[in-house]
């Protein structure tokens, strides 16, 4: 299982979307808490709605892809922000500031794909912070997933999380919560 993160679904300018990978250790599931690790810096927590792929594609047509794709899930993506302020200083890779375990939150439940017509809406501590529309974004569904299978081979269970409008500081002791089309997928601490 691949988890591809989209970087660029919000720049107006964008001309093709641009990812990242993570290995599957960077899940974190069934709403457990994130812990901050010690002594990296400052993390930052990005909100997303999150495809649930499920069929084997490659090079498939943009009008073809919604076939690919089973459901829609939530997530928030965190990212160690000082080491990779470091990494695009040095020309490095990214891999240390955002592949680190559990730096993937993902619901348990996935809804049907015609749900994320709806949007999310992403809140802190029981205040909605960011929504979620697919209308804002540079890319649709669609161009992610015929644009991804161009690239690479996806496969059944690959998990796209399709970009993020906003990104919030993570604070010790705050609650996220992710509802899409007004149901609560996501609902985990921060400790």
């Amino acid at each position: 299982m691949k988890l591809i993160h989209i970087l660029n679904n919000y720049d107006s300018e964008a001309q093709v979307p641009h990812y990242h990978l993570k290995a599957d250790t960077a899940l974190l599931r069934n709403n457990d808490a994130f812990y901050i690790p010690d002594n990296l810096g400052r993390y930052t927590a990005q909100p997303h709605i999150v495809l649930k792929l499920s069929r084997l594609a490659k090079c498939i047509g943009e009008r073809f892809a919604t076939r690919c794709i089973e459901g829609v899930m939530g997530g928030v993506a965190f990212t160690a922000a000082d080491i990779l302020d470091e990494a695009r200083s040095k020309g490095l890779p990214w891999d240390q500031a955002v592949g680190f375990d559990h730096s993937s939150a993902l619901s348990l439940d996935t809804l049907p794909r015609d749900a994320m017509l709806s949007g999310a809406t992403f809140y802190i501590n029981g205040e909605a912070v960011a929504t979620i529309q697919l209308g804002d974004m540079r890319f649709s569904a669609e161009r992610v997933v015929s644009y991804l299978s161009e690239q690479m081979t996806l496969r059944i269970g690959d998990l796209v999380y399709l970009g993020a409008p906003a990104e919030f500081e993570v604070k010790a002791g705050d609650n996220y919560r992710l509802d899409i089309a007004g149901q609560k997928l996501l609902d985990f601490d921060i400790k």
